[in-house]
């Protein structure tokens, strides 16, 4: 049985990034940046091998602290002027913009910028030539090369061009496969540990009884945390609508919502919602979820390798004595893994000087003084360092923020987080396999019309069984009959035809 503790007293912000898929061919523009008196090669470096002046823009999503406006006017723009002669602009955005809204608008109108991206948006994007491609700048990304894993790097590769640099190194392996259990509350209702679905059922029953108000789960998705129970495979979704047999040596893959898991698990997803496991309310009102949980008001929640320190300082405002710990329902199958990147940058096809870009991004993971500069500011003013090098903040305020620059190469713990834990943390991953399906991409232009008919169907009639909402044996035959008529064989047809394509590709 694989246990992890988790302590109080770091703030982190966890964030999951999500798009659509498609795929395509972009081109990279490049620029002069310079002038004639100083004739520069199409990087922007001066004949004389030197860095010409260059201006970057960097969109960052959610608020900017009042900290972070003026360390970019002072110390980080001092710095990355020193660094790279480059001038920055942080600009922040609502992470409602995020893969669409105004992040579409700044691409579509030519902006020369950079930004965060996930596999399935960079698909999109490049489909319509809106990534700059940063192959040839790759070598400027060195130092950060050697603390992020080359899964994560081949993740942002399309037609083996990369169009994004990942950035940050953490144990990213069974991401919500483990069950994150409030373990104050376990003790209290005299249980140590949870390792069975059995168990967690007999931890709900406990903790109910002792304290009603409380609810379960802080989730409506359990299909990673149940796998044990409904299946003897080890399954790793590529969507929504395609998982992975990692046990499986071979290319196939597996339509979930036809499947024979897929019913097993919607029915154990019944019997939590019909238990109040899932509470009621969660069939209309998902976020307040998340409300809950960060106030101290769930039994447990899935879990990954950071999560027991993620957000535990919110809930500690709510529960002081709250402990976090991660539980394994089943042992025996591989911690599975895409990669260890927090998540990666592209620029924008409009940028004159795509390489000075990714060597500002090499600076984000170049070394402990930069990261301490970009993570956590001025030492002395912003935070301080014991004799044993664990960090007291002496502001809250968020910087480049704590998840997208994490790298447990340089990441500081405080004190409440002990040698034990942080040793196990940066362990996560040493026995966990890379997916198979690492660094495909779908291209979903032939069964465009489809895809977006099945999500239409996924929202509408299979998240509800999949979530306990709606029994299987009621909702799902008209479920199944909306999902032939939007063409999913069609769609699963084309996924297996390009995956087994690149599948071969690989394995040659």
């Amino acid at each position: 049985m694989f246990r992890k503790k988790g302590w109080l007293g770091l703030l982190m912000t966890a964030v999951l990034l999500l798009g659509a898929c498609s795929q395509g061919g972009g081109e990279a523009t490049t620029g002069t940046g310079g002038n004639d008196a100083n004739p520069t090669d199409a990087s922007g470096n001066e004949a004389s091998g030197e860095l010409a002046p260059a201006k970057l823009k960097i969109v960052l999503y959610g608020d900017e602290s009042n900290r972070m406006k003026e360390l970019a006017k002072t110390e980080f723009y001092d710095r990355i002027k020193q660094e790279i002669n480059a001038e920055v602009e942080f600009q922040f955005l609502p992470w409602t913009e995020y893969a669409g809204g105004k992040t579409d608008l700044m691409l579509s109108t030519g902006e020369d910028f950079a930004t965060y991206t996930d596999a399935n948006y960079m698909v999109k994007s490049v489909a319509k030539g809106l990534y700059a491609d940063l192959t040839p700048y790759t070598e400027a990304s060195a130092d950060l090369s050697k603390t992020v894993d080359e899964a994560s790097f081949k993740a942002f590769q399309l037609g083996g061009k990369q169009y994004a640099i990942p950035v940050g190194n953490k144990p990213n392996s069974a991401e919500f496969y483990s069950v994150l259990v409030r373990q104050d509350l376990l003790e209290e209702v005299g249980m140590s540990e949870v390792t069975s679905l059995a168990q967690l059922e007999e931890y709900y029953d406990k903790a109910h009884a002792a304290h009603p108000e409380l609810i379960g789960y802080a989730g409506v998705d359990a299909r990673r945390m149940l796998l044990y129970d409904y299946t003897d495979k080890n399954l790793y979704w590529q969507n929504d609508f395609v998982a992975l047999d990692e046990s499986a040596q071979d290319d196939q893959i597996l339509n979930w919502f036809e499947s024979e898991e897929f019913k097993k698990y919607a029915d154990l997803m019944r019997g939590w919602y019909e238990k109040g496991i899932i509470p009621k309310y969660a069939a209309t009102n998902v976020p307040q979820l998340q409300s809950d949980w960060n106030s101290g008001k769930a039994m447990f929640w899935a879990g990954t390798a950071a999560r027991p320190f993620e957000g535990a300082a919110t809930i500690s405002q709510a529960v002081p004595d709250a402990k976090l710990v991660n539980y394994f329902l089943g042992e025996g199958r591989s911690k599975i893994s895409r990669g260890t990147y927090s998540t990666a940058f592209f620029v924008s096809s409009a940028a004159k000087d795509p390489e000075r870009y990714v060597m500002f991004f090499n600076l984000l993971q170049k070394d402990q003084e930069l990261y301490d500069l970009f993570a956590y500011g001025i030492e002395g003013t912003d935070y301080t360092l014991d004799e044993n090098d664990r960090i007291t903040r002496l502001t809250t305020d968020s910087l480049i923020p704590d998840w997208l620059l994490m790298n447990k190469n340089f990441i500081r713990f405080d004190n409440s987080v002990p040698d034990d834990f942080i040793a196990e943390y940066k362990a996560w991953d040493d026995d966990a396999i890379i997916s198979k399906g690492a660094g495909f991409n779908f291209d979903n232009t032939p069964v465009k019309n489809e895809e977006t008919k099945l999500n239409g169907v996924l929202t509408e009639y299979l998240a509800p069984i999949g979530s306990g909402f709606v029994d299987y044996e009621t909702g799902y035959p008209k479920a199944l009959e909306r999902l032939k008529s939007a063409g999913i064989d069609k769609y699963i047809a084309e996924y297996q035809k390009q995956f087994s394509a690149w599948y071969a590709e690989q394995n040659q």
